[in-house]
């Protein structure tokens, strides 16, 4: 196999099994000459039948936001990695959130920790922006009103708006004129379609 060819024709960081293996059919056993790329640091394994290239043969920077979407979906960014990601909270989120449609999940791997957290589809596919990056590609991640909503819609706990202000301005340091700046038409019918009163008191907070 000559692995500089196979970088040159891959144009993404993240690629799969059956990619791989399409270039490895001189090998009677592809998985065991996948395993020695991985020992020699030319690939890396994100989980079953998910790679990257290893650090001295990626040609851009990862980009995680973009890899939290391919790992598991249908999933977009959101909760607290999103929050931070618009400034909503200072502090920058070491593990990568999403909301998805299925089961909720958390994947350990060598680039970091990306959770999952499940929602009903109808819930799922309102207020999900697509980010356009400049090198090609993109990601899906939730709103800053939807993002803000996933995270109180699976905080347990709160039921009146004196907890839910302590909760997002206290704990979590949400910043607040960012808060005063939501797009209350939005906030609206995100909480219509997720019916829980705890998001329904962000309209009244």
């Amino acid at each position: 196999m000559n692995f500089a060819l196979f970088r040159k024709e891959v144009t993404s960081e993240v690629f799969d099994y059956l990619l791989l293996t399409s270039y490895l059919k001189e090998f009677k056993k592809p998985r065991d000459k996948a395993n020695s790329l991985i020992a020699e640091g030319k690939i890396v394994r994100i989980k079953n039948g998910l790679y990257i290239f290893g650090e001295d043969w990626r040609s851009a920077p990862l980009n995680l936001e973009t890899i939290a979407n391919v790992i598991y979906g249908p999933s977009c960014i959101s909760f607290e990695y999103a929050l931070s990601h618009y400034g909503l909270i200072a502090e920058r989120s070491r593990v990568i959130t999403s909301l998805a449609i299925g089961d909720t999940k958390t994947f350990n791997t060598p680039i970091g920790q990306f959770e999952y957290q499940a929602i009903p589809k109808e819930k799922f596919k309102i207020g999900i922006n697509y980010e356009n990056l400049k090198e090609g590609g993109g990601y899906f991640i939730a709103s800053k009103e939807k993002a803000l909503a996933d995270l109180v819609y699976k905080t347990r706990g709160i039921r009146s708006l004196e907890q839910l202000r302590h909760y997002l301005f206290e704990e979590m340091r949400v910043d607040e004129t960012m808060f005063r700046d939501l797009d209350f038409q939005e906030l609206e019918k995100i909480a219509k379609a997720y019916n829980k009163n705890s998001v329904t008191m962000l309209i009244k907070l």
